[in-house]
């Protein structure tokens, strides 16, 4: 088969009419991290996919690392995820497999405007990260960790595994000396960041932004475990121009995936 007939192969099952997948599939379950949701990219791919493709999805909003253990187990043949260190094991040891990065969006390093840290004009976000945790070690500061499970914390713990300092215990926030408490040090995604009031953004400043280690990926893969029939078809729309259509729509964080 050559390249034309192939590509007219797959427009014709990309353009196949809703009742033909309504009889053909039962409505897949696909993971889905809160942040696509949140963001509005997982709506206009739920959209796209009813469009395109006449397919129905039980969309099961769960953590990324949970959505990756799930995809390990079994319970979800396919989910959308974002970059955590767990991805990378399940793929060597051929427990998910069809991974593609989909799109990518910012993370920031965020902490209270009076910076107790010291760290405002620091570009590496590791050496950053030591002072804030040497700094609460001190008592100056407080390091809030992003949720269990969540992409923000495997980005974390891949971060600070040299550092030997992230299981430092948490201690109080730090207070001002009118006794007011500070905005603890925290990652953020840009998304969190333009959500945010002006009167939260107002108390605290973005320290590094501009480390290219602080990037989320989003990323698509399926289960080796529970494959399903519309699988390897719904990867490769996500992966097509419909799918990267929905990524770049206006006002969106996300951009394209790079590479």
């Amino acid at each position: 088969m050559n390249r034309r007939d192939w590509m007219g192969w797959t427009t014709g099952w990309l353009s196949l009419p809703g009742w033909v997948w309504a009889q053909s599939t039962e409505p897949v379950r696909l993971g889905v991290d809160g942040l696509l949701q949140d963001t509005g990219l997982a709506g206009r791919w739920k959209a796209g996919m009813g469009r395109d493709l006449g397919l129905a999805a039980n969309w099961v909003r769960e953590p990324s690392g949970t959505i990756l253990r799930q995809l390990e187990s079994g319970e979800l043949p396919i989910g959308l995820f974002l970059s955590h260190p767990l991805a990378d094991r399940l793929e060597q040891q051929g427990l998910i497999h069809d991974r593609h990065t989909l799109a990518r969006t910012q993370v920031l390093l965020v902490g209270p405007s009076s910076d107790p840290a010291g760290v405002r004009g620091e570009r590496d976000v590791v050496r950053a990260l030591h002072q804030i945790l040497a700094g609460q070690a001190a008592g100056a500061c407080h390091w809030l960790p992003a949720p269990q499970d969540s992409a923000l914390a495997g980005l974390s713990d891949t971060l600070t595994s040299t550092l030997g300092a992230q299981h430092l215990p948490a201690r109080a926030a730090s207070r001002t000396s009118a006794g007011v408490s500070l905005p603890p040090y925290q990652w953020l995604t840009l998304a969190d960041w333009q959500t945010m009031s002006r009167a939260e953004r107002n108390a605290r400043k973005v320290l590094v932004d501009q480390d290219p280690r602080l990037w989320l990926s989003c990323q698509v893969a399926r289960s080796f475990k529970t494959p399903h029939p519309a699988g390897k078809l719904l990867v490769k729309w996500l992966q097509g121009p419909l799918g990267r259509q929905a990524v770049t729509a206006s006002g969106s964080v996300w951009q394209k995936a790079q590479g």
